[in-house]
């Protein structure tokens, strides 16, 4: 009887295994799909669960199955991680320390990038603005900006810490907002967006000026996935016509997408990388925030092209139910 338990146990566990690997995999329309490949690094790890009750049943064919689906599943997830591997890796060689530190890399200049979904204007503008201070980002770009959740921004040290702002904000969390420590220049709007998407270039001294997108697809849920799906090609689009050699691009938001959706992955699909999968930083759930358990879903993001990133995190966002994400990067 305990036997045939596990067997059943196992059985529902490897189901829910091969959910997850359809969904990541198949480019499908359906919400339902949709929003199991939002969960699929979660519904995939059943796999090892499963592997354990069928052995301690001792029915092998569930335990190579399971063997099966685990391996299939760290295939999908490796690539994650592999750069912070190959960095582990990599053979440590002596270095003569220079007299004087270094203040930029060779061949680039160090740029912090933070993105931030405030709740449609309800976060913590403070704590937002001591977060900036903390970590010396250089280019904010924000996302569900309302009117007064702009003035609360402005009433912050936030001008202060980056006083250049390219703003369009909406009533229900259709605004977008991109803040800088340095010049911004040919700001634009770009149509055909239900949230307002933007785009500035950062007036770097003496250096390429990086054009920066603030950039929030609508969500596949509780909206019907179709117009999700529209807005990532559309935004595929607009970053494809970016002619090579125009200098860095770097694209900040909430995606509302994951690494396990098809359509995400087509954006990298050409010359921009994720900054997290280009550090091996992994997974870096920032969404939900605000429940009793811990973020479960990574659908920020900050995308490069001709930039190169160091390291990737997250960082709490007081009275959002999003993290923050923030890039070192060289550009």
């Amino acid at each position: 009887m305990l036997s045939t338990l596990m067997l059943a146990a196992s059985t529902a566990l490897l189901l829910m295994a091969s959910t997850g690997l359809v969904a990541r995999t198949v480019n499908s329309r359906r919400q339902p799909v949709i929003v199991a490949a939002a969960l699929a690094p979660w519904l995939m790890a059943a796999a090892l669960p499963a592997a354990v009750l069928a052995a301690v049943a001792q029915q092998w064919v569930a335990v190579a199955a399971s063997a099966v689906l685990l391996g299939a599943a760290v295939v999908t997830q490796w690539p994650l991680y592999r750069a912070r591997y190959r960095a582990v890796r990599r053979p440590r060689h002596r270095v003569r320390q220079s007299a004087e530190p270094r203040l930029r890399p060779a061949g680039g200049r160090p740029l912090r990038v933070m993105q931030a979904n405030i709740l449609i204007g309800g976060a913590d503008s403070l704590a937002l603005a001591a977060t900036v201070d903390r970590l010396h980002i250089d280019v904010l770009t924000v996302c569900e900006l309302t009117p007064p959740g702009l003035e609360r921004m402005m009433a912050s040290r936030l001008p202060q810490l980056l006083p250049y702002h390219y703003c369009s904000t909406g009533e229900y969390g259709d605004g977008t907002g991109i803040w800088s420590r340095y010049p911004l220049s040919d700001t634009r709007r770009h149509d055909a967006f239900v949230t307002e998407l933007l785009s500035a270039r950062v007036e770097l001294p003496d250096d390429p000026a990086p054009l920066v997108f603030a950039v929030h697809p609508v969500p596949p849920w509780p909206r019907k996935p179709a117009e999700w799906l529209r807005e990532l090609e559309l935004l595929r689009q607009l970053l494809a016509k970016i002619p090579d050699g125009a200098g860095p691009v770097i694209v900040a938001g909430d995606f509302n997408a994951t690494m396990d959706h098809r359509p995400y992955r087509v954006l990298l699909d050409g010359s921009y990388r994720d900054a997290a999968v280009a550090v091996g930083a992994g997974i870096l759930p920032t969404y939900a925030a605000d429940r009793w358990y811990p973020a479960v879903i990574a659908i920020d993001h900050i995308l490069v092209r001709d930039a190169l990133a160091h390291e990737v995190h997250t960082v709490e966002l007081p009275g959002s139910d999003h993290r923050g994400i923030w890039a070192a990067l060289t550009v």
